[in-house]
C-alpha cells in the first residue's frame, strides 16, 4: 500500500511538472526566439534547476517527465548548449520585465567572479542592477584570462548595455576596488554616468594648490565608523600637472578597522556611501548562483559560449525564484533575527515557494502563478498561500 501511494505522489509530481513546463513556455515565447523544441529544452532546464538546485546536467535529465530515457535527455541538454545561442539583449529584457525595472532610473553594479576547474580559469565580469537587497543580473562576459578585467571589456560590457535599452537613465554605478583607473573613469565622465569606485589607501591624491599624498593620511584620524569628507574637487596621481578625472572623495573607517574610500562624479557626496553599500546585492547575486542557490560552480563547462548561455539561464531562474520570494514576503512578512536581518533571504523563501507549487497546485493555479509572475508589479493575488 505504501508503495502505491509513493507512486501516486510521484506521478502527480511529475504531471504537475509537466504543467508548469507548459505555463512556462508561453510565458517565455513572446520574449525569447526559439524553437518549440529548443524553448521546452530552455524550460525544463529553469525549471529543474530551481527544483535540485543544481547545474549538473547528468541529474537534471533524470528528473524529467518524458517517455524519453535519461541518457537522451541528457544529450538533448548537450545539443541545446551545443548549437542554442541566446540572444543577450532579449534575456536583459525579459529580466527588466520580470523584475519591473522599466520607468526608473537604475543603480548599476559592476563585479567579477571567478574560480578555477582543473587548471582552466573561468572568470565573469558581470554587470546588474541593484533592486531591493540584491542584485539582478543583466550582462556577463566571459573573460578569456585570469585576474581583473580592463578598461575596453568594461565599456564593451556598457555598450551591451545601452544598446539593449538606449533610453535608461542611469542613477549611478559603483564597482571595487579593481574598476578604477584613468581611462576607465574618463570614459564613465564623457559617457555621463554617474559612478561611486573605491579607491586604494595607498593612491595619491592632489587638489589645486597643494602637494599629492596618500589617502591614507586624510583617513589617519578617523575613529571606526566615523566619516568624512573631502572639501572641494580632487584629482589622482603624483604629477599635478596631469589633470586626471575630477573626482569628490568620501571616506569611512569601518567596524572592523579598515577604511572604506569612495571616489564619486555626478553623485551628491553625501549620497556616495550609502549607494556603495548598496553594491554588496551583487555579491549577494553571486552567493545564489553559486553556493547558496544554484551550484554555478559545480559546472563541468569551459566553453565560454555554453557558459554564457548557462548564466543566461540561472539569471532567468534566479529571477523567478526571487520574485516569488518578494511575493511570499508581501502576503506574509518573513521573520527578522536580532540583529534586524531576515531569518531566511527572499531569494531563500521564494526557491522553496516555487519548488512546492510544482507539486501542490491545480492546472489553472499554475497558469496564474505564472501569469502573474510574469507582470512587471509585484503580484498581489493571494495565491502564494498555497505553497506556504
Amino acid at each position: 500500500m505504501i508503495h502505491i501511494l509513493r507512486f501516486s505522489d510521484q506521478r502527480k509530481s511529475l504531471h504537475m511538472q509537466r504543467l508548469l513546463t507548459q505555463a512556462l513556455s508561453l510565458s517565455l515565447a513572446n520574449h525569447i526566439p526559439l524553437w518549440r523544441t529548443r524553448r521546452q529544452t530552455l524550460v525544463w532546464l529553469v525549471t529543474l534547476i530551481i527544483q535540485t538546485g543544481t547545474v549538473s546536467l547528468w541529474r537534471l535529465a533524470g528528473h524529467v517527465d518524458t517517455r524519453a530515457q535519461t541518457l537522451s535527455v541528457h544529450r538533448r541538454f548537450e545539443r541545446f548548449f551545443q548549437y542554442v545561442r541566446l540572444d543577450e539583449g532579449c534575456v536583459a529584457q525579459l529580466i527588466a520585465h520580470i523584475m519591473g525595472l522599466a520607468g526608473k532610473p537604475w543603480h548599476l553594479a559592476l563585479d567579477r567572479t571567478n574560480w578555477k576547474f582543473g587548471r582552466c580559469h573561468i572568470n565573469i565580469l558581470m554587470l546588474g542592477v541593484v533592486h531591493e537587497n540584491v542584485c539582478i543580473p543583466l550582462f556577463w562576459v566571459l573573460l578569456d584570462k585570469a585576474g581583473n578585467s580592463n578598461a575596453r571589456e568594461r565599456t564593451d560590457l556598457m555598450g551591451r548595455l545601452n544598446e539593449t535599452f538606449p533610453d535608461q537613465p542611469i542613477a549611478s554605478l559603483s564597482g571595487d576596488r579593481e574598476f578604477i583607473g584613468e581611462r576607465w573613469m574618463k570614459w564613465l565622465e564623457n559617457q555621463g554616468i554617474p559612478f561611486v569606485l573605491r579607491l586604494k589607501e595607498n593612491m595619491f591624491i592632489w587638489k589645486e594648490g597643494y602637494v599629492p599624498v596618500k589617502l591614507s593620511v586624510h583617513a589617519r584620524r578617523l575613529q571606526k565608523r566615523q566619516k568624512y569628507i573631502l572639501k572641494g574637487t580632487w584629482y589622482l596621481g603624483r604629477d599635478p600637472e596631469k589633470k586626471t578625472t575630477p573626482i569628490k572623495v568620501a571616506m569611512m573607517r569601518l567596524k572592523t578597522g579598515e577604511m572604506l574610500i569612495v571616489a564619486t562624479s555626478r553623485i551628491r557626496i553625501k549620497t556616495a556611501l550609502p549607494i556603495y553599500r548598496s553594491r554588496w546585492g551583487i555579491e549577494t547575486l553571486f552567493s545564489c548562483l553559486k553556493t547558496r542557490g544554484f551550484g554555478l560552480e559545480d559546472t563541468h563547462m569551459t566553453d565560454p559560449h555554453k557558459l554564457a548561455s548557462l548564466i543566461g539561464i540561472l539569471a532567468i531562474a534566479f529571477c523567478l525564484a526571487y520574485k516569488t520570494g518578494l511575493w511570499v514576503a508581501r502576503v506574509k512578512p518573513p521573520r527578522h533575527k536580532s540583529h534586524g536581518r531576515l531569518q531566511r533571504s527572499l531569494f531563500a523563501l521564494g526557491l522553496n515557494a516555487f519548488r512546492k507549487a510544482m507539486v501542490k497546485m491545480s492546472e489553472m493555479e499554475i497558469r496564474d502563478y505564472m501569469m502573474a509572475l510574469f507582470k512587471p508589479n509585484n503580484p498581489r493575488k493571494p495565491l502564494i498561500e498555497l505553497v506556504f
